[in-house]
């Protein structure tokens, strides 16, 4: 998907780089890109909402070929609500907000909104190679990943493996390139929804995020 740089909004320097590193490169990651003790509410809420048993095991698929397979997608997941939200969820949908104007500004998107939920990954979890774009279905323009562990380490395994390889739209064999990037907490990946394969990598701990999809209008 190529992408046409055009003059956005200078008032905010992270913005800007994220937008420039998209243009480029189709990615980027940006840490620290809300304050620790923003993330640290998160990161409870997020343990909060599975304690009450109000998360639920996500599926695979759309509409009636959706189906629950924990061998192949391990994690629970529970949407955020702008209208319920708390006060750290509130300044996380106001950052993606003020950031999806300016992407819209950058590149002519057209993207209406953003949906966003909370994820957890028990110990040894995965999510098998994927694309975030349903088949025949291209609302889903930019995903968006925002990191809520604490104190992470190498060690703990659970990167999620970026395939970079535009042109390979097979599932197998593995394309060999590829980066991995850790879930450290604070951390923002954002990358093309249609564009590139990746996935979740198992980790010793259990591993927690904000997942969402800037999206455009559904077609009629």
């Amino acid at each position: 998907m190529p992408l046409t740089m055009q003059t956005t909004d200078q008032s905010c320097p992270v913005t800007e780089t994220l937008l420039n590193e998209i243009a480029e490169h189709g990615y980027t990651i940006s840490d620290d890109f809300l304050p620790h003790a923003t993330v640290s509410a998160l990161n409870l809420q997020a343990r909060a909402l599975h304690a009450s048993g109000r998360m639920h095991a996500a599926g695979i698929g759309k509409d009636t070929q959706h189906q629950v397979i924990k061998t192949m997608r391990g994690d629970s997941t529970c949407w955020l609500d702008e209208n319920t939200a708390s006060d750290e969820q509130a300044i996380y949908l106001a950052r993606m907000q003020t950031l999806q104007g300016n992407l819209n500004r950058a590149f002519f998107l057209g993207l209406a909104e953003f949906e966003t939920h909370f994820a957890i990954y028990p110990p040894g979890a995965v999510y098998h190679r994927h694309l975030d774009q349903f088949r025949g279905q291209q609302e889903r323009q930019l995903s968006a990943i925002l990191y809520l562990n604490q104190d992470w380490q190498p060690e703990d395994g659970g990167e999620l493996r970026l395939y970079l390889d535009a042109s390979d739209k097979t599932r197998t064999p593995l394309s060999p390139a590829h980066i991995g990037i850790l879930p450290l907490g604070g951390r923002l990946l954002l990358f093309l929804s249609g564009r590139f394969f990746h996935e979740v990598l198992p980790a010793r701990r259990e591993r927690i995020s904000l997942t969402g999809w800037f999206r455009t209008r559904e077609q009629q």
